[in-house]
């Protein structure tokens, strides 16, 4: 009887120290979005010279098609063109900014998963990086629709958000 009393008082102990170690299911999930979202930014960074120049050759297509366009969709296709023509004169130090701010997003969000406090903090500044270096190069040009605001600015906001109520989590 002594004997199990002592296997089941370490099997015991040993339960608790796994269920300690348990990732949280809030950082589970929200860093697993964080490795899609993020490795999608970085390969989007790494195409953009494709991505925006096969954008300009559709707009050119479609102003030049002779379809009847409404003068607002005019006026879209002429912001898009203008914002597309600055990010292409800023293409490089755009694309090192999403690089660096997709990498680090990935560094904080594998350090949160290991519950370190860092981790957020790494994660908050690489996912407001972009938006910074973004309107100091580009302004507000590069939002020329709700969508482009909400990915843009809507989606990091949320997240370091969604994050910030994890925090309690985080203990290392």
């Amino acid at each position: 009887y002594f004997m199990s009393e002592i296997n089941t008082v370490s099997e015991t102990s040993q339960f608790s120290e796994f269920k300690k170690k348990a990732l949280p299911t809030g950082i589970n999930v929200l860093t697993i979005l964080t490795f899609i979202g993020s490795g999608f930014a970085l390969i989007m960074s790494l195409l953009s010279p494709w991505v925006t120049k096969f954008m300009l050759n559709l707009m050119d297509k479609s102003a030049s098609s002779g379809a009847e366009l409404t003068t607002k969709q005019l006026q879209d296709i002429a912001d898009g063109k203008k914002a597309l023509e600055l990010m292409q004169a800023n293409l490089y130090p755009l694309m090192i900014v999403g690089i660096i701010g997709a990498v680090l997003c990935i560094i904080g969000a594998q350090k949160m998963r290991r519950l370190k406090k860092d981790g957020f903090w790494i994660y908050t500044g690489a996912e407001l990086f972009p938006l910074f270096a973004g309107f100091i190069m580009m302004g507000t040009a590069q939002y020329t629709s709700i969508s482009s605001w909400v990915i843009g600015i809507g989606v990091p906001v949320l997240f370091i958000i969604l994050y910030a109520f994890q925090r309690k989590h985080l203990v290392n």
